[in-house]
């Protein structure tokens, strides 16, 4: 039998340092230059919908790409549909709808938001959505989305955010 200094401890240790590593690199994002896909989206996304600021063209312009995909069934497809459409939905979106992005996760060039969306004049939870963003040469090429109303009442108690 070879004798050796290297317990089972130490044996778990290493193999746990080499999976956090695998975790790491393999949930790797691409960079788009100086910023990370993950942070430009989250800028987008606040600058647009939660800060909600007035030139929504110059904001679209600066992260969207000019081939935008849209997959929304309700806005048409292209950057200069989502100006026209998003732009009219926020100037007659209450001040009272706020959102809030509980969640973000990357994976190479995609981006998700999970996204608590709600009016602090009522009393109803909201809605919770989910929006996947596509990221090409440093702009957002393609946006997907899901939103769900948040039920009062649940057949749980771990909540959808």
């Amino acid at each position: 039998m070879i004798k050796s200094n290297v317990n089972l401890r130490q044996i778990g240790a290493f193999f746990l340092i080499l999976l956090i590593n695998f975790n790491v690199l393999a949930g790797h994002e691409k960079s788009t230059g100086d910023i990370t896909a993950s942070n430009l989206v989250v800028s987008f996304y606040e600058r647009v919908f939660i800060n909600k600021e007035g030139n929504i063209r110059a904001v679209s312009e600066q992260f969207l790409h000019k081939d935008y995909i849209q997959h929304n069934p309700y806005v048409a497809t292209g950057r200069e549909a989502f100006i026209e459409t998003v732009g009219d939905w926020l100037k007659n979106e209450s001040v009272s709808i706020k959102r809030e992005i509980k969640r973000v996760i990357t994976q190479d060039d995609m981006v998700v938001l999970h996204v608590h969306a709600y009016d602090t004049r009522k009393s109803t939870p909201g809605s919770a959505g989910v929006d996947i963003f596509r990221v090409h040469n440093g702009k957002i090429i393609e946006h997907w989305d899901v939103w769900q109303k948040i039920p009062s009442n649940m057949s749980h108690d771990n909540g959808m955010l």
